[in-house]
């Protein structure tokens, strides 16, 4: 039973992760062939994940492959089907999802190719990033939303990567342990996916808990080459770290980091012939990954700029975080920035930069839970109770190497890799920016509950599962329940633009992709300047649009809008 379950899931998972992956890499193959996207490239990419699944359960399966898939299958397709109407449901009503991320997705749907065609030019002044930033995201969306039509949609990646990383890490736990119980493999499983990066982006374009997401992906099916090997696991392996390294440059930096951990873990364990496979499948993909489908930027940026990374590396780099950091870490190192920020009170990004304020563990306000609402938390940005995790698995962690070093030395291995893969952030202090963090104090939980017959440590683990449980639920909870009430609230502010006399003058701000909300609901509007509007103006909640109920302004100050 608990092989059956532990192959359902993997077969599940990776048939999710390759939708995601198939989605972005079918268009960017085909942007280097100078084709733009098309309707047909997601079907293509769902067909390839199914023929993943296949494969998949071919490999877990000798003797009746075709349930396995079959059951998989559905759990896959019940799993996009929720995805799919949550996504719906709540409108992305962050500023970088409204003013970067979408527009550069209508601009792919509507043809630009990024390898051949000249940069992007639009008057909110987000240019920059939407021609030099990684756009795996981006890219992986557009074929969702040109195949269907339907743009609030298509950040269901989100949703199914989390998805995919818990049924993934599932498997590899069961792996790693196979005399352990599934419920506690499901219960650590379920923690490191709703990773709080991951829950309260999951609704909006942002793309750090993608990364969360992706990088756990790659944690466990490195777990699971570790301990199984198999081309499956390598070619997964090597597919994921494509599409992690094209989603945000620091991806880059951690999938790399991980990368060298599971390398050096197999040639400790002496696994030579893995790590010779690895090494190679993982290098060739990575120069795929960078050259042919990270063309643009990786290529572009390094030709015209003189390193991949530009804008945010360089002589002339742009701080993407300066401004936001509060006074008091100005002056710290980063590990002195990351105790200051997440042992203090929670509170959104602000160019304010007012200093961080010291909590208690285990304590929390209203005030602070109210912060989990937004997909950009800056101090603080793990959960209400992250602290006390912290100090938890800090007990945890001592209360094994009593019981027994051997176990807890390999667990402290895996997390110096993960306190590396962070520290070489020098914005390690915000959550969003290191979602891998997460992940340290899971590993002090698994630990605890996989060794047998010491009774305080596995009290001890249970007690820390218990109020990541509680950190994780109550962020989820908020987040879910504002970012409702605020897509209800945009709801009903459209209904009353499909109301009014048509056409309405819009002014779109930072966020013209508002355009296609208005034009999802038969709205007919003319773009106006911000001051042209005489009469009675309606701003939409959190999507820096103003509406002129009255006509479309003075005259002459109105342009048709195409």
């Amino acid at each position: 039973m608990r092989k059956r379950l532990a192959s359902i899931s993997q077969v599940t998972g990776l048939t999710l992760l390759m939708t995601a992956v198939a989605a972005f890499a079918v268009p960017s193959l085909l942007f280097v062939c100078g084709l733009p996207v098309q309707k047909a490239w997601f079907w293509i990419a769902a067909l390839l994940a199914l023929g993943t699944g296949w494969l998949a359960s071919r490999h877990e399966e000798d003797g009746n492959p075709v349930r396995l898939f079959a059951i998989s299958a559905a759990c896959s397709a019940l799993i996009f089907a929720v995805s799919f109407m949550l996504s719906g449901y709540f409108y992305d009503l962050s500023y970088d999802g409204q003013a970067y991320h979408q527009e550069t997705m209508i601009f792919l749907a509507n043809g630009w190719n990024p390898v051949y065609d000249e940069p992007l030019s639009v008057p909110t002044g987000h240019s920059l990033w939407m021609n030099h930033y990684a756009r795996a995201s981006e890219i992986a969306a557009t074929a969702f939303y040109k195949a269907t039509g339907l743009l609030e949609h298509s950040k269901l990646f989100n949703s199914l990567l989390i998805a995919a990383s818990g049924c993934l890490s599932f498997s590899a736990l069961v792996a790693l342990r196979p005399g352990n119980s599934p419920f506690v493999s499901a219960v650590v499983a379920a923690l490191l996916a709703l990773n709080p990066v991951s829950v309260y982006q999951a609704f909006s374009f942002y793309v750090d808990g993608m990364v969360a997401s992706l990088l756990l992906c790659l944690l466990a099916l490195g777990v699971m080459l570790f301990v199984r090997g198999g081309w499956l696991p390598v070619a997964a392996y090597t597919l994921t770290l494509i599409m992690t390294i094209n989603v945000k440059f620091t991806a880059f930096g951690y999938a790399g980091v991980l990368t060298a951990g599971l390398i050096v873990a197999l040639y400790m364990s002496e696994q030579f012939q893995k790590l010779k496979r690895v090494f190679t499948v993982a290098a060739a993909g990575t120069i795929v990954g960078v050259v042919l489908i990270g063309y643009n930027p990786y290529v572009t940026n390094t030709l015209n700029f003189g390193h991949p990374f530009y804008p945010v590396a360089g002589e002339d780099k742009i701080d993407v975080v300066q401004n936001f950091t509060p006074r008091n870490l100005e002056k710290m190192n980063p590990l002195e920035q990351m105790a200051a920020s997440y042992f203090a009170v929670t509170t959104g990004n602000s160019t304010e930069k007012k200093p961080t304020k010291f909590k208690w563990p285990f304590t929390f306000s209203e005030n602070e839970l109210t912060a989990f609402a937004e997909p950009d938390v800056a101090v603080s940005g793990f959960g209400p109770l992250f602290s006390a995790v912290l100090l938890l698995s800090l007990i945890v962690l001592v209360l094994a190497f009593r019981s027994r070093s051997g176990p807890a030395l390999a667990a402290s291995a895996v997390i110096a890799l993960l306190t590396v893969s962070v520290v070489i952030n020098p914005a390690a202090w915000w959550a969003r920016y290191v979602p891998q963090l997460w992940v340290v104090p899971l590993v002090c939980v698994w630990l605890a509950l996989s060794l047998q017959g010491y009774r305080v440590l596995k009290a001890a683990g249970w007690t820390l599962a218990a109020v990541i449980a509680v950190n994780s639920l109550l962020v989820t909870g908020i987040y879910a329940d504002k970012q409702a009430g605020w897509s209800n609230e945009l709801r009903a502010q459209l209904r009353q633009l499909q109301a009014a006399a048509q056409p309405v003058g819009a002014d779109f701000g930072y966020s013209w992709s508002n355009r296609e909300r208005l034009k999802s609901f038969g709205i007919a509007f003319e773009d106006i300047s911000p001051d042209s509007c005489a009469g009675e103006k309606l701003t939409l909640i959190k999507s820096g649009t103003t509406v002129c109920l009255n006509g479309s302004g003075a005259p002459g100050q109105a342009t048709a809008a195409k």
